[in-house]
């Protein structure tokens, strides 16, 4: 089959169709693996020299062992490119290249997939969009950008998909873009990632599993003690069909996948922006339960916010009494001597302080702070009061410029926060709806 971590652990690496051309995939991948500490050799016959390093015919004028290529030349090249690594004794190959069963040339595919078994060579692609290590600086894809060490790792079955989400999410343990996983899938990388200490929580973008690969990654998926969390594609039957074109893996019916995903253990959510809220959610509290206590200065989205708290099987205890005679003490008289704590429009940042300290000392599992703009609202530093937090703590601040700063602080703090009440209670409750 061959083992993912070759990639990882590779030494030296051989760009197959480098280029002098900014414009051309070949000179960014180049580009890209230049920053790593790897040995990184150009390979045109074309050219003598590729941002001031020697450019090298083929592989046999290479003078050094090679540990892995990346391919990014025409397809119909790529077979003799592998005969020639397999004469090399290189052990791995990243085919960039496209031109394979995504656009029907699946006897091209059969073709290379066949040479990698002769030359006992672990493929990844073809159609990948490659590979990212960002805790060696290791960058095989063609993105044009830095992606900083974090502890979430993200496997697409699209590179495009993948382009987007390496430029907006800016930590990352890992990226791979499987393509059309002629040899290497998804589970030969969650077993990779389930085994690396900088990763906590698996993201994976799915389109469809191939027909022999269903049972490998249920046991791949049920053995991994991290978190996976999969956004599948190709729900509706016009998406299984652009998701067969698209990588060639044949996608089935939904409820089948939804069979597959809850005995893998995976935690299915429904967008791309849900997909890493509930990462980090889980990269910051692993062990989150179900029973939360409501801060609000808006009686209104209070209401709002517990009714999506009830179709998210998040539950909302009421408050003991003794635990009413201490917000007695300190909170006006009006306030709501109920969870959800309505401090009501007049609450300042200290209302808050004085709720969360007696609050985090009850038996609730997290706190959810809610905050409207109102004519004595102290939005900044209540984010600071909230950000002190010794429970795990998600905040809803609704509204634009009057929370502005507060909101810059909670994301420089790395809070938890969303922009609506509907938004966090669908995306916290994906963690206790998948039984």
């Amino acid at each position: 089959m061959g083992d993912s971590k070759t990639f990882f652990n590779a030494k030296s690496i051989a760009i197959i169709g480098a280029s002098r051309n900014p414009t051309k995939v070949g000179h960014t991948i180049f580009k890209n693996l230049l920053k790593s500490n790897k040995k990184i050799f150009p390979v045109n016959p074309k050219t003598e020299k590729i941002l001031n390093h020697k450019s090298y015919n083929d592989l046999f004028e290479i003078p050094y062992q090679i540990d892995c290529i990346v391919i990014a030349i025409p397809a119909k090249l790529v077979p003799q490119t592998l005969r020639q690594a397999g004469k090399r004794k290189i052990k791995s190959a990243i085919i960039i290249s496209a031109g394979f069963s995504e656009i029907g040339n699946t006897k091209l595919e059969q073709q290379i997939k066949q040479i990698a078994k002769e030359e006992n060579i672990t493929i990844l692609g073809p159609n990948s969009y490659g590979l990212i290590d960002p805790h060696q600086k290791l960058n095989t894809t063609y993105f044009q950008g830095d992606i900083e060490p974090g502890q979430i790792a993200f496997i697409s079955q699209s590179g495009a998909i993948g382009s987007a989400i390496l430029d907006s999410q800016q930590k990352l343990s890992g990226f791979v873009s499987i393509g059309n996983s002629a040899q290497l899938d998804f589970s030969d990388f969650i077993e990779y990632y389930s085994k690396d200490s900088q990763t906590k929580v698996i993201t994976i973008y799915l389109e469809s599993l191939k027909k022999e690969k269903g049972r490998n990654f249920i046991e791949t998926c049920r053995k991994c003690k991290k978190p996976i969390i999969v956004l599948k594609s190709g729900k509706s039957q016009a998406g299984q069909k652009a998701a067969q074109s698209h990588t060639a893996a044949l996608a089935s019916e939904l409820g089948i996948y939804n069979g597959i995903l809850k005995q893998a253990k995976c935690i299915q959510v429904d967008s791309i922006k849900q997909l890493f809220q509930l990462a980090n959610i889980l990269t910051k509290y692993p062990k989150l339960k179900n029973s939360t206590a409501i801060i609000t200065n808006a009686g209104g989205l209070g209401v709002l916010t517990t009714d999506y708290c009830e179709k998210n099987n998040i539950k909302i205890p009421q408050l003991k009494k003794s635990t009413i005679e201490k917000l007695n003490k300190t909170l006006p008289q009006n306030w709501s001597h109920n969870n959800p704590i309505d401090l009501v429009g007049t609450a300042l940042a200290k209302d808050y302080e004085t709720t969360l300290k007696i609050i985090e000392k009850e038996n609730f599992d997290f706190i959810i702070a809610l905050l409207t703009p109102q004519q004595m609202t102290q939005s900044l530093l209540t984010s600071k009061t909230l950000a002190k937090s010794k429970k795990p703590i998600f905040t809803c601040f609704l509204g634009n410029t009057q929370i502005k700063k507060a909101k810059e602080f909670m994301n420089k703090s790395e809070m938890i926060n969303f922009d609506e009440p509907k938004e966090m209670c669908d995306t916290i409750g994906k963690i206790f709806n998948q039984s």
